[in-house]
């Protein structure tokens, strides 16, 4: 194990091949983690809509599983990970194992109920792939930042492109254990879960909290409470709160019905895999640029026009023919490119806006509010589907991600005065 030195306030405390291993660990267990996400998510809805015959509750698989991936923010950084790092990462995909493996029991057994509830600890995989950009985000010095933490979700390309491409194979693969083709992906993304806990517990050494520490010169606060309310009255962490819940919200909202839409128009479950992986494609492989973005442009720019590219993709999603295969994965990947530039700067944005010891807590928080906002437009979005169609789910989108773009340039003089 590298030990950590003092070092001058900026410097690296630990040696540049050290960070480069923890960097590279934190990658592949993104990648690991996107992976097994993916392979059980892309069908989620078609899922819920075999288990109860109708579109109307569609939504409520990506819900319970939202819902899980921030309950997994509090729980796992309040009761193992508030000092550390990496029992956050290992404990959150380890949950997910688990739960994916109670979601293909219960689609066996029709069980409506008991699939909610493995989706819930599902979403704990997901927590523990979103927490390592913040992982990234302590090792290194302040001014590189943006680019760590674009890496880290650049690395997940590389899984979430690949996950809705293995979801039908998955499928077909367990129904030869007795699963069901829906439900059995769910524990193949499980095992793939196990894989990324265990990088973490090979790889992640020393633990990135304690880099921050030496490298920012931050003392250990024995059971340091954030004051969460004090924080959120800061400018920037409340502009970083809405570039993350509203560019989550609009990407979840279309993409989460996405399927059921295909579905509807006479996709295969191969043809609606290669439309979700471009999405994510466009979600995740921007991420060094945007990084790059984020620390040599700034970060509200980067906001401003994360904003501008949701709008033209949730309006060429509205106007894409359904029974177009490429207009789909185009209308989709401009959607991910979008929600990728206020994802990057939105997590450093709340990396700046907190200290050390308020650090856990605070973007605990973030993702908390991020992923119960998306999982509340998730559950919208099926309703939305039932009664209206998929083009008017891209309207609104477009003007959920315009008024943030308002929202950025109406909040600069705060910022500029704070």
């Amino acid at each position: 194990m590298a030990v950590l030195e003092t070092s001058p306030v900026g410097a690296s405390p630990v040696a540049r091949s050290t960070e480069y291993r923890i960097l590279g660990g934190l990658m592949g267990s993104s990648a690991l983690g996107g992976l097994g996400q993916l392979i059980g998510l892309t069908g989620t809805p078609l899922l819920i809509q075999e288990l109860l015959g109708s579109k109307t509750w569609i939504g409520t698989g990506s819900f319970a599983m939202m819902g899980g991936t921030a309950l997994g923010a509090v729980v796992l950084t309040k009761r193992i990970g508030r000092t550390r790092r990496r029992p956050t990462l290992i404990g959150g995909y380890l949950v997910g194992a688990v739960g994916g493996v109670v979601v293909g029991l219960a689609a066996r057994w029709q069980w409506y109920a008991l699939v909610l509830v493995g989706l819930l600890l599902f979403g704990f995989g997901n927590t523990a792939s979103q927490q390592s950009r913040f992982a990234a985000a302590d090792v290194v010095a302040d001014a590189r930042r943006g680019r760590a933490v674009a890496i880290v979700v650049w690395a997940s390309t590389i899984g979430v492109v690949f996950g809705p491409k293995l979801w039908g194979p998955s499928g077909r693969m367990m129904t030869h254990v007795g699963l069901p083709e829906l439900g059995g992906p769910f524990v193949v993304g499980g095992g793939v879960y196990v894989l990324a806990a265990v990088a973490c517990w090979l790889v992640i050494r020393p633990d990135p909290r304690d880099i921050s520490r030496q490298l920012r010169d931050e003392p250990v606060i024995a059971n340091a409470k954030a004051d969460v309310r004090a924080c959120l009255k800061r400018p920037a962490l409340q502009l970083a709160f809405a570039a993350l819940v509203i560019g989550q919200v609009v990407m979840v909202a279309v993409m989460s019905v996405t399927s059921v839409h295909l579905k509807d128009h006479g996709y295969s479950a191969d043809g609606i895999g290669t439309v979700i992986s471009g999405h994510v494609l466009g979600m995740y492989a921007p991420s060094p640029i945007s990084g790059w973005l984020v620390d040599r442009v700034g970060r509200l720019p980067v906001v401003v026009g994360g904003c501008v590219v949701l709008v033209a993709g949730c309006v060429t999603a509205a106007l894409a023919h359904p029974g177009s295969h490429m207009a789909m994965i185009v209308a989709l990947f401009i959607l991910g490119v979008g929600w990728n530039a206020n994802f990057v700067a939105g997590s450093t944005l709340v990396t700046d806006a907190v200290t050390a010891s308020e650090r856990p807590r605070i973007q605990a928080v973030a993702d908390t509010t991020t992923f119960l906002a998306s999982g509340v437009a998730a559950l919208l979005a099926g309703f939305a589907l039932e009664w209206s169609n998929y083009a008017t789910m891209g309207i609104i989108g477009a003007c959920i991600a315009a008024l943030c773009g308002v929202l950025v340039l109406a909040y600069r003089p705060r910022l500029r005065s704070a």
